[in-house]
């Protein structure tokens, strides 16, 4: 006999684990099966801590997602007793082609309250190790941080269990159908039915919704960590802030060391990230790759890059316009995909989690989606 359940979703990580935590919260029977253990480094949802602020450079539906993400962030600080997000702001150095290109949207940024530009000598004058090359220029976000990413993952899943959740982990879905009003899913370890099924499955979402073929595609991340020569300048505890740097050398962003975890730094995936597969992923660093990282350290933020402590890879899936796909399935309306989060959707994941329970409870929402819908893929129907 199938075990029955309300709803069950799949994939615990950042936005599986926020929506079993929704469900849980609204009393519904819930199972969560993730094939790895809680917190895996296996998909896109590990890692001490992911960066999150309020802005957006567009004008866009993101902002107030990100409002309510915020929200729903400290409502489960407070659930389960732990410290998840850390406002300590964040500064963006743009230089070389990149300055021209975006002095234009810093302006705009400014005028809509999300930013303060700063020249060479007022950065240097409130964060003394940062480094503007001539013609380039700063801008200082107050109301970003980051997140205490796995930690985050295990909050929303253990307040979820006390609510009356169950977790399968160690688990792997092999497969899904309908049968007749409901949803049959056979794992590795049992077979289950249910009303509602959330498909939050990370970069298996190419392999497990083939079908549907959205335009997306699954890229290889890396970070490097170290260990700052500066400390009263490059850590949380003195008050480096996050950082975004943009210039000839490329596109990166990170963290500064907290709790003696090191100044953590990546390059844009889009542009030095490899397409891959969520089996395939190559999971080995280069010593080139940690050099270039160093590099970039080194050329904006002298002293932040002493010995290195870690290197890791990640993988994101990014859609061809780079905007989430939140929706029912084309062909199921019991069945809600929640995908393609291209690189900036942890922070995000309370907020989708809310969402996707949204979806399949009630078959809508009060967040305005419609940008996020699969029906601007018309390859999808």
């Amino acid at each position: 006999m199938a075990e029955s359940y309300d709803a069950i979703v799949v994939g615990i990580g950042a936005m599986g684990a926020a929506s079993v935590y929704q469900l849980a919260k609204r009393g519904v029977r819930v199972l969560g099966i993730e094939q790895f253990h809680i917190g895996h480094n296996q998909g896109s949802s590990h890692g001490h801590h992911r960066m999150i602020r309020k802005s957006a450079t567009q004008d866009d539906g993101y902002v107030p997602l990100a409002r309510r993400t915020f929200e729903l962030w400290h409502e489960v600080e407070e659930a389960s007793g732990q410290e998840l997000v850390r406002i300590i702001g964040e500064v963006r150095v743009v230089a070389g082609d990149a300055a021209e290109r975006q002095r234009a949207v810093a302006t705009q940024m400014q005028e809509r309250g999300f930013w303060e530009i700063l020249d060479a000598d007022a950065l240097r004058e409130r964060f003394p190790g940062f480094r503007v090359p001539d013609g380039g220029f700063a801008a200082y976000e107050a109301d970003a941080g980051f997140i205490w990413a796995e930690r985050g993952i295990h909050a929303h899943v253990d307040v979820a269990k006390r609510l009356g959740a169950t977790i399968h982990a160690g688990e792997e879905m092999i497969g899904w159908a309908p049968d007749g009003d409901a949803i049959r899913v056979t794992t590795s370890k049992g077979r289950y039915v249910t009303d509602r099924l959330i498909l939050s499955v990370g970069p298996w979402a190419p392999e497990i919704l083939a079908d549907l073929r959205f335009p997306y595609r699954v890229i290889r991340s890396i970070n490097g960590y170290f260990e700052p020569e500066r400390p009263d300048w490059w850590t949380a505890e003195a008050g480096a802030p996050d950082f975004l740097l943009d210039g000839p050398e490329g596109s990166y962003y990170g963290m500064p060391s907290v709790d003696g975890i090191g100044v953590k730094i990546g390059r844009s995936a889009t542009e030095w990230g490899t397409e891959t597969t969520a089996r395939t992923i190559r999971r080995t660093i280069d010593d080139s790759e940690v050099d270039m990282m160093r590099a970039a350290l080194d050329a904006y933020m002298p002293g932040a890059a002493g010995a290195e402590l870690l290197r890791s890879t990640c993988m994101c899936t990014y859609t061809i316009d780079g905007d989430f796909i939140i929706d029912r399935h084309p062909a199921h309306d019991n069945v809600i995909l929640g995908c393609g989060f291209s690189g900036r959707g942890f922070k995000f994941g309370p907020v989708v989690g809310e969402i996707l329970t949204d979806l399949a409870l009630d078959g809508t929402t009060k967040h305005d989606i419609g940008f996020l819908s699969a029906d601007r893929f018309a390859i999808a129907r």
